[in-house]
């Protein structure tokens, strides 16, 4: 299994972290690789909700990485689905209330590969999570 985690601790309520994490539409401002994101849907952002994502590619390409939510634990867990692209992992948010913060651990596994260049994407893109600090330490 293709598997990579990283973890960190926001300052914010928990609830604030959670939507605005489970808003996909806010993948841009925290992860770098994002170039569009759409939610088409007027319906409640939750399990099922399927995101149209285009992401940065060698130069001059776009690649696309549409997904679905599978699982939308409120407060506590979302999963993904990539839909589409080079890798189709699943995603998944854990949260958690500490004494610190917020506990935030993002981890990406795709199961039945094992390819150490997909688990090198893989911690590459749950790096990102580190991002969401200097956003949730401005407000």
């Amino acid at each position: 299994m293709a598997y990579a985690n990283a973890s960190v601790v926001l300052q914010g309520k928990l609830e604030e972290i959670f939507e605005y994490i489970l808003d996909g539409r806010n993948n841009q401002t925290w992860r770098p690789g994002v170039k569009t994101v759409e939610y088409l849907s007027e319906e409640p952002i939750g399990a099922g909700a399927v995101f149209l994502q285009e992401m940065k590619g060698p130069p001059t390409r776009t690649i696309k990485a549409d997904y679905k939510i599978i699982e939308c634990d409120r407060y506590k867990k979302i999963s993904f689905l990539i839909l589409n692209g080079p890798y189709t992992p699943v995603g998944t948010f854990l949260f958690a209330v500490t004494d610190e913060g917020v506990s935030v651990d993002f981890s990406m596994e795709e199961a039945d590969v094992i390819s150490l260049e997909r688990e090198a994407h893989f911690q590459k893109v749950v790096n990102d999570i580190h991002n969401l600090q200097e956003h949730f330490e401005r407000k």
